[in-house]
């Protein structure tokens, strides 16, 4: 009994670390520090004057440990290019003059300007810092200090991409799944709380744009999380791995999905919200409208929170479509709820084009795994439709 307790409480912290990022965040940690203490080690083993300033390797080892392979290797080459360019701006401030304010000045300076070129991605603000610190701490050995400065950054660079490539290279697929499935939910409560207005004719202005604006913020971070999990499947050898091209297709057709669900619930909001049935100058609408309009989107907010299939949508869909067609006699009314009518059919299709691309288009690389809304019904009885590892 003790024992089942004690896994049950395992499971769950497991659980907790998967949802909340921990686990990825620890093992980066864990391989950044490894990677720090190798480069520190190897440097102190480069012969020439390079050997003087093995402290610059762990910071080389650092730069590199990215969140995605490719990025590191990004980050490493943009960084060492940088210091390149820095330490040619402080050798043409040096020529112009000795080191003072004025070299100072015209170090940061032209350090800056060099730096502006966005090609330089990440190295752009090493530009001006590698020229002050040849220029300051090199001094009358800034050419040995220069050598050494590069040739250890690039010492601590190759060993953190060699530590990022071999141990557990990132696949941030789970990630990107988690925060759809997050996404997803604040749709639902956005469609929920739509029908809510249009149920009781009140509205809140403010409260639109607040929730309009987190809608917009979370599909931005999704786009970029999706952006993150398509970028770690580059050099990297778990990228080749069975099924984890399938699985990020998958991924974007759910987001491509999203994105759709976004709009169509965006133009819902303005229709309900702000110029249609709660609105001052139409007020709400017929009964006989509302209260199917109501269904409607309670349905299909049940359908994009994962409690019911796209069939349920379809039905109360349908429900509305019946009661247009059986009356004509309040043509904005109509107007409202056929415009309103579009966006849900809009919304439940995209769902079901999820599913569809995502069971047609992957590919016979593994065998069919639910996805979409089959994905989120079984995390929410607890258990995960696939495996990988600690940072998938």
């Amino acid at each position: 009994m003790q024992f089942q307790h004690v896994a049950g409480v395992g499971t769950r912290l497991w659980r907790w670390s998967r949802n909340s990022g921990t686990q990825p965040r620890l093992l980066h940690a864990a391989k950044a520090a490894a990677a720090a203490t190798l480069a520190w080690v190897v440097a102190q083993n480069v012969p020439g004057v390079a050997a003087e300033y093995p402290y610059y390797a762990p910071l080389g080892a650092v730069v590199a440990m990215q969140t995605t392979v490719f990025a590191g290797l990004r980050s490493g080459l943009q960084t060492l290019v940088g210091i390149a360019l820095g330490i040619a701006v402080a050798a043409f401030t040096m020529w112009v003059g000795d080191p003072g304010v004025l070299a100072v000045a015209i170090t940061v300076g032209v350090g800056v300007l060099v730096g502006g070129f966005r090609i330089l991605g990440e190295g752009s603000s090493w530009v001006s810092t590698a020229a002050l610190f040849v220029l300051l701490v090199g001094g009358a050995h800034a050419e040995g200090y220069s050598l050494g400065y590069l040739v250890q950054m690039a010492v601590g660079v190759v060993v953190g991409l060699l530590v990022n490539f071999l141990v557990f290279p990132p696949l941030h697929f789970w990630d990107a799944e988690r925060r759809i499935d997050q996404v997803n939910s604040v749709l639902a409560v956005h469609l929920d709380g739509l029908a809510d207005v249009l149920e009781q004719g009140g509205r809140d202005e403010r409260a639109w744009d607040q929730a309009q604006d987190r809608l917009d913020r979370a599909i931005a971070d999704v786009r970029s999380r999706v952006s993150i999990a398509q970028e770690s499947r580059r050099i990297n050898p778990r990228g080749a791995l069975r099924g984890s091209r399938a699985r990020l297709q998958r991924d974007g057709a759910r987001f491509r999905a999203l994105e759709r669900v976004a709009w169509y619930t965006t133009d819902l909001t303005e229709l309900v919200a702000r110029s249609g049935p709660v609105s001052s100058n139409l007020g709400r609408p017929d009964e006989a409208f509302t209260t199917p309009l109501v269904r409607a989107i309670r349905q299909v907010a049940a359908m994009v929170r994962g409690d019911h299939p796209p069939d349920e949508g379809d039905r109360a869909i349908s429900e509305l479509e019946h009661a247009l067609d059986a009356s004509r006699e309040k043509p904005s009314d109509v107007a409202v709820t056929s415009t309103a009518l579009v966006a849900l059919r809009g919304i439940v299709e995209s769902e079901r084009r999820a599913t569809h691309d995502a069971d047609t288009e992957t590919g016979p690389a593994e065998p069919p795994r639910p996805t979409s809304l089959h994905d989120r019904l079984a995390r929410r009885r607890g258990h995960r439709p696939g495996r990988g590892g600690p940072s998938d």
